[in-house]
């Protein structure tokens, strides 16, 4: 695919002439924090965020989200989707990464989502290549980070005083046809190779993936399980702020008299003590130190296994950090690896 390289004080224009033709979504500041929101220029942007509070999975997959309205007679009725084209602008390379793996449950897996194909195929993306992670990030040791292979419609890098535009599908060729810049040349490519190893030397955390799923096995009743039990506030912030959490709960709202009502699907945690409760009561994960076993356990040492195989292998984590950076308890899945290693 080709590419341009575009001054940073011409990034406005293309912003703009890419709001005539998508509903834009960006980097804001909130607070101390940043989050994925509508932008209408390229001022509202603030391009050099870290990590957003919420992942753009939200965008694919909706909080709560209304299947169909139905009447007791037996009347069904499915809610019209009328969102245009949207755009996703400045994604980083572990959310990128982590919409690829829920293409894998909601578009390759054995009951497609087609309200989640929809989205997705209406939503373009604007990679950006992380060149200042933060502490909390550890995409490089997951393979997901700090820039994409793959999977965008254009991807930017900083060059400094300019960006590194590449398209990576048709649609990106289209959008990068809106933008003015130049020719890529040899030096540009060798730009973002310094950056993306300069981005590399920042990363403060790791993780070691050798034979993680081993690990993970023979320490299901390992003491650091009851300890993190203990400490764990089983709040479900590590599963709300994860990209790559697509677990939901099914629920009917029941109008009165008893005429009808509306079926709606809603984000679910395996944290939660509700989560793996049956009829009659039963729970198999009752106790808080087999719930936070599973979330991390799931994340980093299952991809494997036979009973996780939805992500063909590969870890389900992208190192992003979120859960790490807003867990209340200070709870460290990189350093939880490190003990059950022994380090």
């Amino acid at each position: 695919m080709g590419g341009k390289v575009i001054a940073k004080d011409s990034l406005g224009e293309f912003v703009s002439k890419l709001s005539e033709r998508y509903r834009i979504f960006g980097p804001r500041k909130k607070g101390t924090e940043w989050i994925f929101d509508e932008v209408r220029s390229a001022e509202e942007m603030d391009l050099r965020y870290s990590t957003t509070i919420l992942p753009p999975r939200k965008f694919f997959i909706p909080t709560s989200e209304r299947i169909f309205s139905f009447k007791m007679d037996g009347g069904v009725e499915e809610p019209e989707e009328r969102d245009g084209p949207s755009l996703i602008f400045g994604i980083h390379s572990c959310d990128l990464n982590a919409l690829l793996l829920l293409d894998m449950v909601f578009l390759e897996g054995e009951f497609p989502s087609p309200s989640y194909a929809r989205r997705r195929e209406r939503t373009a993306l604007v990679a950006l290549t992380c060149i200042d992670p933060s502490e909390n990030c550890f995409c490089e040791s997951m393979g997901t980070g700090p820039s994409p292979a793959g999977g965008y419609d254009v991807l930017l890098t900083d060059l400094g005083r300019e960006y590194l535009a590449e398209s990576g599908s048709r649609r990106g060729e289209e959008m990068l046809a809106l933008a003015k810049g130049r020719a890529v040349t040899a030096a540009d490519l060798e730009g973002k190779a310094k950056a993306i190893e300069c981005a590399k030397s920042k990363f403060k955390k790791k993780v070691d993936l050798k034979g993680i799923d081993e690990l993970f096995l023979r320490n299901l009743d390992n003491p650091v399980w009851k300890r993190l039990g203990e400490k764990d506030l089983a709040c479900g912030i590590c599963v709300n702020s994860c990209p790559t959490c697509f677990c939901f709960d099914v629920r009917d709202q029941l109008d009165f008299p008893m005429v009808g009502g509306v079926r709606y699907k809603e984000w679910d945690a395996c944290v939660l003590l509700e989560f793996s409760q049956v009829a009659l009561g039963g729970n198999f994960r009752r106790d808080r130190a087999a719930r936070i076993r599973q979330f991390i356990g799931h994340n980093l040492g299952w991809g494997g296994a036979s009973q996780f195989r939805e992500f063909k292998g590969r870890a389900k984590c992208v190192g992003c950090g979120r859960c790490i950076r807003y867990c209340p308890a200070g709870i460290d899945l990189t350093e939880v690896v490190k003990e059950l290693r022994g380090i």
